[in-house]
């Protein structure tokens, strides 16, 4: 009876154990989910503001971004309060917005009202920023 339970004791003991090896990383941040499926790499261009490169080269502007200075007068840039930086890869959902802008020199370029979308969700490893 004693080898019994010093058997389940260790097995749970290492069981136990290893749980705690496996969270060493930083794990994904998610928002809730509709579909994320797309990915997209983001940008900044000073006249436009952030954008995201899309895997089929399609280029959106989300109109749910906004951007601060941080401590060091730094832009930093988040969508639907997820952190961002430029160059890294993101997953998103999106739908097309039918938000009205006025022109700007965005619009004139082409990245107008084709391309405004809602950021529906969005996934990726949260970058200390």
């Amino acid at each position: 009876m004693k080898n019994t339970y010093l058997n389940r004791f260790m097995l749970l003991f290492l069981v136990w154990a290893f749980s705690f090896s496996a969270c060493t990383q930083k794990e994904d941040a998610v928002m809730p989910q509709e579909n994320c499926d797309t990915l997209a790499v983001v940008q900044y261009v000073p006249s436009c503001g952030l954008q995201l490169l899309l895997e089929n080269n399609q280029v959106v502007v989300p109109v749910n971004a906004s951007y601060a200075y941080g401590p060091t007068n730094e832009l930093v840039f988040k969508i639907k309060d997820f952190p961002v930086q430029v160059g890294q890869q993101i997953i998103i959902g999106y739908k097309k917005s039918y938000v009205e802008m006025g022109a700007t020199p965005c619009n004139v370029a082409g990245y107008g009202h084709n391309n405004l979308v809602d950021i529906t969700c969005i996934a990726g490893i949260e970058q200390d920023i």
